[in-house]
C-alpha cells in the first residue's frame, strides 16, 4: 500500500484553501489515502499545522476541528456518557479526535460532534433537542463560516445535509423522541432528545452528488487526489445553500431512487 506523509497532507490542505484560524467539519475514510507514516496522528498533526490546533492539553489555538462522533445506541436504551461512549461508523479518525485529552463533545446523545480548538467550548456548550436545531453546534459551524473537509470520504458522508432536510421538512423523515440516561456535569440524568429519523417504510436512499455538482459549477468545490482517493473542501454555507435550493425545488430531490411517496 502507498504511504502518505504529514508533509504531503499539509501541502494538499493548503492548496485546497485551508488556512490558520479556519473552522472545519471533517468526515474521513482514510483507507483511500494510503498508510500514514507515523500512524493516525499524522492526519491530526497536518491539520494542526495548517489550522493551528492544540496538540496538548491547555494549549491555545486559532483553528477549530469538529468531527462526527455519532452513536445510535441511545435509541436502543443504552446510557450515553459523552466522555466514554465511542463513536460508531464514523471512521478511525473521528474516534482518534474524540479520544484526545483536550477534545470535548457536544451533548446530543446520538448525533454528537467531537471538537478541539478555539471554538470547542462554544460548540460543546450547545445543548439542543435535535442536533440540527436553531442554536445547535451544527448551525454554529455555519455562523463561524466553517468549511467541510472530506479526507478520503465521499460527499455521501456529509452530515450537514440533515440540517437542510430538517429545515425543508422533507417527507421521507419524521420526528421521533428518545429518552434515556445521560451523564452530565451534575451526574446521571434522564434526558429526552429528538431526531428527524428516516421513514423505514419508504426506505429512502440519498444521493448527495447533485449538491457537489452544483458547487462544482459555482466553483466552490475543490478536490485534489491523494493515492487511492481524494481530499475535498467546500464552504459549509455553500453546501447548505445548494442543498436548500435542491430541496426547495423538489423535497425528494436528494433521494437516489424512487420510493412510494403517494404521488
Amino acid at each position: 500500500m502507498k504511504t502518505v506523509t504529514q508533509t504531503t497532507l499539509t501541502e494538499v490542505l493548503r492548496r485546497l484553501g485551508l488556512r490558520r484560524g479556519d473552522t472545519v467539519l471533517c468526515h474521513s475514510a482514510l483507507h483511500f489515502l494510503g498508510r500514514p507514516e507515523g500512524g493516525m496522528g499524522t492526519y491530526y498533526a497536518a491539520l494542526a499545522d495548517v489550522l493551528d490546533l492544540p496538540q496538548d492539553s491547555g494549549e491555545t489555538a486559532d483553528g477549530t476541528l469538529a468531527v462526527p462522533a455519532f452513536n445510535f445506541a441511545f435509541a436502543r436504551g443504552e446510557a450515553y456518557d459523552p466522555q466514554e461512549t465511542p463513536s460508531v461508523g464514523m471512521g478511525a479518525f473521528s474516534e482518534y479526535v474524540r479520544r484526545l485529552p483536550w477534545a470535548c463533545r457536544t451533548p446530543h446523545p446520538m448525533q454528537s460532534l467531537a471538537v478541539t480548538g478555539r471554538y470547542a467550548a462554544d460548540l460543546c456548550g450547545r445543548d439542543t433537542p435535535s442536533a440540527f436545531d436553531p442554536g445547535s453546534a451544527f448551525e454554529r459551524l455555519l455562523e463561524l463560516d466553517g468549511k467541510l473537509l472530506l479526507l478520503g470520504a465521499d460527499i455521501q458522508a456529509a452530515s450537514m445535509v440533515h440540517y437542510s432536510e430538517q429545515r425543508a421538512a422533507v417527507p421521507y423523515r419524521y420526528w421521533k423522541d428518545f429518552t434515556g440516561q445521560v451523564r452530565t456535569p451534575q451526574g446521571w440524568q434522564e434526558r429526552t432528545c429528538r431526531m428527524f429519523v428516516r421513514d423505514l417504510q419508504l426506505d429512502p436512499h440519498l444521493d448527495l452528488h447533485p449538491i457537489q455538482h452544483t458547487m462544482q459549477a459555482q466553483g466552490t468545490w475543490h478536490s485534489l487526489p491523494v493515492n487511492y482517493g481524494w481530499v475535498s473542501v467546500c464552504p459549509l454555507r455553500d453546501f447548505v445553500s445548494a442543498a436548500d435550493a435542491l430541496l426547495s425545488a423538489d423535497p425528494w430531490g436528494l433521494v437516489a431512487r424512487t420510493v412510494d411517496d403517494g404521488r
